[in-house]
């Protein structure tokens, strides 16, 4: 069966919805208790252990303080350093109101005294909190497993004498096995807590069938024990602890680096369970109710207040949708509905709206006809509202622009004309000069590379006639060189002539002494007569032949003479023409390294012409570009001219306003 009436549809669909609506909301209410209980007893059991630990850490600062105040009491020290056991006792018993131990020590560690015990003389050294006040001078806040207390909380602290000596140490402690601890816990957080030493229960609220504490037993979990203690993790679960059902939560309790035991906290949920059952049972008996009362309300409205008035008011949005405006038909501008619930109210602002829309598309319509005249004189008046007067005003605007836009474009057409003009004209203006230029700088060009041409043959001869003058500085070295040394050898005949001059007076003084010798043998032999005759004819020859030995060494001496002056004169005119000669390469090497600077000069400016001459090239190019763009820039003005004419004839076309 087809429902066609919009009411009994929209009745048919909302007690569907209802009913869907109904059964989700039982389901997931259902679900959602369900994740709500674990939700809030998990967020119970983690913030219960969390505020045992916190607990846990407060008593570790409370006793580290309270043991930091008895070390600075000169009550103590005094007591200590006077052996006073009394005082000791007293002030131990002063101090220690709000802990379970106080312990007093000496400097090796030895016990003076203790508030809750009698036994004093034995060595706690070993304990942490001990060694480290006395090794180090600062106590510290730490868990130890005690054999006698098992786990407790201690804080220590050095005791000095008034010159600052360290006379012993103090120990404060919480036994954690007192059950006040664990019951202010359940107090507060409302969960069972149980404190573990490994995985023994040390302390506990947990009440056991004959109701005693259930301290000594054993948790035999392996997946909590493998996880907390040998892991350092939490662990959360849920678990049934002697008969009764918990979400529990553990977490290791650390110190030292060292895992020392567990800190449980469990929230029962046998209550919580009851009451997700009583608030299930109230949801779904009120949402039963309200959807029953709203499918029937819902039904009774929308048979008689929505169906016949919905039906008039889509037949009007159906003629809007059309187009039917009314403004080029006439057509019923009203709907029959005069009901005052918020569809009457949805009629007649249709209605309004039907008659604004018309004067609007009305307005528009005039005014866009205008625009398509050429009327820009043209400006709207009509009174639109709301978001229509943006069209009114964009209308307006468009209008103002455009007219505003055409006058500034009439205005620069003309001026652009006549600008156009006036680049024309100088472009071609240009375009002469630039051609003559190019010529010009031709001309130039042309004649920088006949001077380049002639620098560089000029170049090259300077360059020839450097390397000609090295050689002949070359030549020049070398012959006075060697006039050096024919100096050298004319100076050596010189001294050899002088040698010589000796040797001839040498033997002039034997030709004399043979002379007087001959004379003696002639006397001894006229002397002798008859026998002396033949050695008389022999020292007549050696007479003769020593005046003739004189004779000659006279010759000969005249001529080494002579020889002697000649060779004096040619060293003279040697050593005068090699002063000439050093003189002439002197200025040989002097011309050479001018000649080289000509020529470097030469070759510089040689490669500075081929720079100009480069350079004119270039400016040749520019020139021709130049020369092309402005005729180029001409051509294109008069074709902006003609574009400005043009662009004035169309805009002639619009009615603007002045």
């Amino acid at each position: 069966m087809k429902i066609k009436s919009l009411g009994l549809k929209i009745s048919f669909i909302v007690a569907l919805i209802v009913a869907v609506i109904v059964v989700i909301n039982v389901f997931s209410v259902s679900t959602q208790s369900d994740d709500l209980v674990t939700y809030l007893v998990t967020k119970q059991a983690v913030a219960s252990n969390q505020a045992f630990a916190q607990e846990v850490e407060n008593l570790k600062k409370e006793v580290l303080a309270l043991a930091g105040i008895i070390g600075y009491s000169a009550d103590v020290a005094k007591a200590i350093l006077e052996e006073d056991d009394a005082a000791l006792k007293s002030a131990l018993i002063h101090y220690g109101t709000n802990v379970d131990m106080v312990t007093l020590t000496d400097t090796a560690g030895n016990v003076l005294m203790r508030m809750h015990s009698d036994i004093k003389g034995d060595n706690i050294a070993d304990q942490r909190a001990v060694s480290t006040a006395l090794n180090t001078g600062t106590g510290i806040g730490t868990i130890e497993r005690d054999a006698a207390a098992g786990l407790s909380t201690q804080g220590s602290a050095v005791i000095k004498d008034y010159g600052g000596n360290i006379i012993g140490a103090v120990v404060c402690g919480h036994d954690l096995s007192n059950p006040k601890y664990v019951d202010d816990i359940k107090e507060v957080s409302n969960s069972e807590v149980t404190l573990f030493e490994g995985n023994t229960r040390l302390n506990t609220t947990l009440i056991d069938d004959s109701g005693n504490r259930v301290v000594g037993t054993q948790l035999d979990n392996q997946d909590i024990i493998s996880t907390v203690l040998n892991q350092g993790n939490d662990y959360m679960l849920r678990i049934v602890l002697f008969g009764n059902d918990y979400y529990g939560y553990y977490s290791p309790l650390i110190a030292n680096n060292e895992t020392l035991g567990m800190l449980f906290t469990g929230v029962y949920i046998g209550d919580a369970l009851a009451s997700r059952q009583a608030m299930m049972n109230m949801v779904i008996i009120v949402g039963v109710v309200c959807g029953v009362a709203g499918v029937v309300l819902i039904i009774i409205f929308s048979i008689l207040a929505v169906s016949r008035p919905l039906k008039k008011i889509g037949a009007f949005a159906g003629k809007i949708k059309s187009g039917d405006l009314g403004i080029s038909t006439s057509s019923e501008s009203t709907i029959s509905v005069r009901s005052a619930d918020e569809i009457g109210v949805l009629a007649r602002s249709l209605e309004q709206a039907y008659s604004q829309l018309q004067g609007y598309v009305g307005e528009i319509k005039e005014r866009m006809q205008d625009l398509a005249a050429g009327d820009l004189t043209t400006e709207s008046t009509y009174a639109f509202q709301g978001d229509f007067v943006l069209i009114k005003d964009s209308i307006n605007g468009i209008t103002r622009n455009l007219n505003e836009t055409m006058i500034e474009i009439n205005s620069s057409s003309s001026q652009v004309s006549t600008g156009a003009k006036q680049v024309a004209d100088g472009a071609q203006s240009l375009a002469q000069g630039s051609t003559q230029q190019a010529a010009t700088v031709e001309e130039l060009s042309a004649s920088i590379s006949d001077v380049a041409q002639k620098t560089k043959h000029n170049a090259e001869m300077a360059g020839r006639a450097a390397s000609l003058a090295n050689t002949i500085m070359r030549d020049a070295e070398k012959g006075s060189s060697q006039m050096d040394e024919m100096t050298a050898a004319v100076k050596e005949i010189h001294q050899a002539s002088q040698s010589i001059s000796k040797v001839i007076k040498v033997i002039d003084d034997i030709a004399f002494q043979t002379n007087i010798l001959a004379l003696n043998a002639a006397v001894e032999a006229a002397r002798a007569g008859q026998h002396g005759k033949g050695f008389a004819v022999v020292a007549e020859e050696v007479r003769n032949l020593a005046g003739k030995s004189a004779e000659a060494a006279k010759d000969t001496g005249q001529l080494i003479a002579n020889s002697m002056e000649k060779a004096e004169l040619g060293a003279r005119i040697a050593g005068d023409t090699a002063a000439s000669l050093t003189e002439i390469v002197s200025g040989i090497n002097e011309s050479t390294r001018l000649v080289n600077d000509i020529a470097n000069s030469s070759e510089e400016q040689s490669n500075g012409i081929r720079q100009i001459n480069e350079g004119i090239d270039q400016v040749t190019q520019v020139v021709q570009q130049n020369s092309a763009t402005a005729e180029e820039s001409a051509a294109a003005s008069e074709e902006m001219s003609g574009q400005s004419d043009m662009l004035q004839q169309l805009i002639g076309q619009f009615k603007l306003r002045k």
